[in-house]
């Protein structure tokens, strides 16, 4: 059996979502709501957060208290809101996340910024890790164990919940000593190879009664991060009790994980200091949640298309210039944005057999502001204007809403019957997109509700769903 020595075992926590399960959902729904929201004073913001919570599938028949959980858990873990002396805003990680609908990318902006100590824990229980001496980003610490762990053994190497937390975790030779990933990886090594168990029964944890913690108990909040990470795209799992390894079709942003050289310092002056109030320290939140939100533009964190993806819409735009443009290159332009591109090849498979004037099928550049991303063809001589919007999550996820600019709107109004809204959606399993044409003529009909900031709510009357044409690898 092993355990770590008592005085070197320290219980790291953060704020456990009760919504886990539906933790993708949730934020999608949250971020979108919160992202509508003024610049309000406190109270009003938390009054009107609370009744859009309320409006949440089964909240409606919850309770105050069980609301005020939810707002809390979501601000405090994932940094949705930013906060001035006096009033409550919209924190770039929410508007992000309601604007692009990437839960991947979410995550990874998540990761980059979390650690301990950090603002999303209450104040009193900062001050406990700052007097143990806590020091510890655990998203990279993660990453570079996974890879010494490949480097030792010469495969891909995994490691559970259960061996993060006994073998790093909770140990303060790691989160305080700064004990190297590549001994942690040789630790768990060596603990597989002679059979050694992990004790669970730390006197530290030791209830009044005298029982001490299940493992799943211990084990969570590690079990939090990896999970997270998965989420993030960061991580694959695989087998009973979850083995995590790395995902290697994510090396850009493992490696701007594992580069990331940022830390919350405002606490860094409280080292060594004896008797810190917890006043003292809440001074530092609004602080805390500007550093969580300051995260930008960091592409290795968008979505991208896989290789065999990439290589296949290359390929098949390439044949299309060739055959119709005298043998030019694909510009660059082209291939780029994940939804966009994958509409983009949608667009070709869709009309391949029907028409002769593909070459009019196109991305349009960004700074052009026509209101439409892709330019298509119907079949007859008409011309097809489409606007993509993609939400990514790992699961399949109920979601009706996205955001259009007012240029897209005017866009839809001007173009009428020839502009199209693509909504993809993207998980695990399958691709599909809800087609609405004419939104306007959809919108005079009842079949959407759109707010002052241009929010979409869509009913299954707006549109049609159809799967994704995807190119046969």
């Amino acid at each position: 059996m092993y355990k770590i020595p008592d005085k070197y075992f320290f219980r790291l926590h953060h704020i456990r979502p009760r919504f886990k399960n539906d933790v993708e959902e949730v934020l999608l729904y949250v971020a979108t709501s919160i992202s509508e929201m003024d610049s309000l004073p406190k109270k009003e913001f938390k009054e009107n957060l609370n009744k859009v919570l309320f409006k949440f599938k089964k909240n409606l028949t919850s309770k105050k208290k069980t609301i005020d959980n939810w707002r809390t858990e979501i601000s405090a873990l994932f940094g949705f809101i930013q906060e001035t002396k006096n009033e409550s805003k919209p924190g770039t990680m929410a508007i992000r996340l309601a604007e692009n609908q990437y839960l991947d990318e979410f995550f990874n902006y998540f990761l980059y910024s979390f650690q301990y100590p950090g603002g999303h824990i209450k104040s009193s229980n900062i001050i406990k890790q700052i007097e143990s001496g806590i020091k510890f980003k655990p998203c990279p610490f993660i990453l570079q164990l996974l890879k010494e762990g490949q480097k030792l053994t010469g495969k891909a190497f995994s490691i559970t919940a259960d061996e993060l937390t006994q073998c790093a975790f909770y140990d303060l030779r790691v989160t305080r000593d700064g004990r190297k990933a590549s001994d942690v990886a040789q630790m768990i090594l060596q603990h597989r190879k002679n059979k050694i168990e992990y004790d669970y029964k730390y006197d530290q944890l030791k209830t009044t009664s005298g029982t001490f913690p299940s493992k799943g108990d211990i084990c969570r909040y590690a079990g939090d991060i990896l999970d997270y990470m998965v989420l993030a795209n960061l991580l694959q799992h695989k087998g009973t009790g979850y083995y995590y390894y790395l995902n290697s079709e994510s090396s850009d942003a493992i490696d701007c994980h594992l580069k990331n050289s940022n830390w919350f310092s405002d606490y860094d002056k409280f080292y060594l200091k004896h008797d810190i109030q917890p006043s003292t320290i809440s001074k530092y939140e609004d602080n805390w949640f500007n550093y969580v939100n300051s995260f930008s533009g960091l592409e290795e964190f968008s979505p991208k298309l896989d290789t065999k993806e990439a290589e296949g819409i290359t390929q098949l735009i390439q044949e299309y210039y060739k055959r119709l443009k005298g043998g030019m290159k694909v510009p660059t332009k082209i291939i780029g944005d994940y939804g966009e591109s994958l509409i983009l090849a949608h667009e070709y498979l869709r009309t391949q057999d029907k028409s002769k004037r593909q070459h009019l099928i196109n991305k349009i550049p960004t700074p052009l502001g026509v209101g439409y991303d892709i330019q298509s063809i119907e079949v007859e001589s008409k011309k097809r204007y489409i606007e993509v919007k993609t939400t990514k999550s790992r699961k399949a996820i109920m979601n009706n809403k996205f955001k259009l600019t007012p240029n897209e709107w005017d866009t839809a109004e001007t173009i009428g019957k020839n502009y199209f809204i693509y909504y993809l959606v993207v998980n695990k399993s399958k691709k599909m997109i809800f087609i609405i044409n004419d939104p306007v003529s959809q919108y005079n009909k009842g079949n959407i509700k759109i707010d002052k900031n241009l929010v979409v709510e869509f009913t299954k009357e707006a549109g049609q769903w159809q799967k994704l044409i995807e190119i046969k690898h």
